[in-house]
């Protein structure tokens, strides 16, 4: 856990999150990661067992495709979800370009 304390103070450091917000980036990273792992491992097995049969290279294929269009998304959504939290507290009238006042 004392390397998580460290993790979650970098995130607050770098990216300005109060502490829930960092603790929540974190564990979401984590998981995130996680999910990869078991997914690839899955895939990993699948084609160890696929490659004395036929094309070993479709289950690590379909695993990676899976992971990129229905598990990635949804982190990337709640990630977001905090990075904007962060920059509305940071940046309240707003970010981007100022326009000039025509006076």
């Amino acid at each position: 856990m004392e390397d998580d304390r460290g993790d979650i103070e970098g995130y607050r450091r770098r990216y300005g999150y109060d502490e829930k917000e960092a603790e929540a980036a974190y564990h979401l990273a984590r998981a995130k990661s996680l999910i990869g792992e078991i997914y690839q491992d899955e895939a990993e097995a699948e084609a160890a067992v696929e490659g004395a049969f036929g094309d070993a290279a479709f289950p690590r294929i379909h695993a990676q495709m899976f992971l990129m269009s229905a598990v990635i998304p949804h982190f990337d959504a709640l990630e977001a979800l905090i990075v904007r939290r962060s920059l509305k507290r940071q940046y309240p009238e707003g970010w981007g370009r100022r326009q000039e006042d025509e006076g």
